[in-house]
């Protein structure tokens, strides 16, 4: 009964955390990547989380949604993609709170009253940074693709960490690594951020309140922004975290263990799905560059009828000048023209029987 029920969560919840997902932190990346917002190093660190947590949608979450939801494992086909895809997934799933740590000292170096530490604050800096957590995280997991196997499972075949001494280090390691090491490095750095925001508004003179008001009010999204993730991500990751790591001390054959297990996976991937809805949407400046985003769209698909439209008249100007000339009526010069619309581009064509208006 209680697999049942686990199933069908599975089912209904990752399914739509994957639809769901894939959309909004696509139309993170349209947000982000609006000059508007460009011009901010940290905005960079935001599009690499995008991108890393569409990644992590379908190595991880979609993996997740076949093998608990459908009973479908990819990685027990061979030892190879088995190694190949626990490696990406995790490196994908791991990538993201360690993007977000980058993101957190880059503001903290923004807001610091240091000369040298804002310096730090650039996207040089910020582009090296990035190309340095993905290459810290894939020298951190590398170990999967040596230890995890497939494994025979009753009538089974999994894709699992090496029982024994690895099997007991990779719980560790997961809970260490992955949850509790980026919220101490987040919590210590949203810390320094708000010293640093209560001395640097100590020190603004009422004179200069209106002086770069809109890098500030940026700024001030992108730190609540961060302080928000942070809360949403140890909430999110640290149940299943500590329930995995129990795994070392109790039969994680029952049924009680595995259904709490399969349960608490939702939170952990919610937290790759809702950064748009949670954070981003919550930012009036974000909904402002979504609605122009929106409103440049609709520019873009309509132009084309605009344009089919004002050739319209044209021709019908010029068409009615011709059939002045010609003697005709000039009133009844829309009865002769048919408009033709077909899909997916509107052709308008004109006819104009010359040889019965000469007749």
């Amino acid at each position: 009964m209680l697999m049942d029920i686990a199933v069908q969560l599975t089912r209904s919840v990752l399914i739509l955390l994957i639809i769901f997902g894939t959309i909004g932190n696509t139309l993170n990346l349209f947000i982000f990547t609006r000059p508007k917002l460009l011009r901010s190093s940290c905005t960079l660190y935001f599009i690499a989380v995008s991108i890393d947590n569409i990644l992590a949608i379908y190595l991880a979450v979609l993996y997740r949604l076949l093998i608990d939801g459908f009973s479908i494992d990819v990685g027990s086909l061979s030892p190879i993609i088995c190694k190949l895809r626990a490696y990406f997934g995790y490196m994908a799933l791991s990538l993201s709170p360690y993007l977000f740590i980058l993101a957190c000292f880059d503001r903290y170096c923004s807001s610091s009253p240091s000369i040298i530490h804002r310096s730090w604050s650039n996207k040089k800096i910020a582009k090296r940074c990035i190309c340095g957590a993905i290459a810290l995280v894939a020298i951190l997991y590398s170990h999967m693709v040596i230890y995890f196997e497939t494994q025979s499972n009753g009538s089974n075949i999994i894709c699992y960490p090496q029982q024994g001494i690895y099997d007991s280090f990779w719980r560790i390691f997961y809970l260490v690594i992955y949850c509790f090491f980026p919220s101490m490095c987040m919590s210590l750095l949203c810390l320094l951020i708000a010293i640093n925001i209560r001395h640097y508004s100590r020190q603004i003179e009422p004179a200069l309140a209106n002086v770069s008001d809109l890098h500030r009010r940026l700024d001030r999204n992108l730190i609540r922004i961060l302080f928000s993730h942070y809360s949403t991500q140890t909430l999110c990751i640290l149940p299943f975290a500590i329930v995995n790591l129990l795994g070392m001390f109790i039969n994680r054959n029952t049924l009680i263990y595995s259904f709490f297990l399969r349960i608490l996976t939702l939170p952990l991937f919610a937290s790759y799905t809702t950064n748009f809805y949670v954070n981003t949407m919550s930012s009036r400046i974000y909904r402002r560059e979504l609605i122009k985003l929106f409103s440049s769209c609709k520019w873009k698909l309509f132009r084309d009828d605009r344009n089919w439209f004002v050739s319209y008249v044209d021709n019908l100007i010029f068409l009615q000048s011709q059939a002045a000339n010609n003697g005709k009526d000039r009133t009844t010069i829309e009865d002769d023209i048919p408009l033709v619309v077909t899909h997916p581009k509107i052709i308008i064509s004109y006819q104009w029987d010359y040889q019965k208006d000469i007749g």
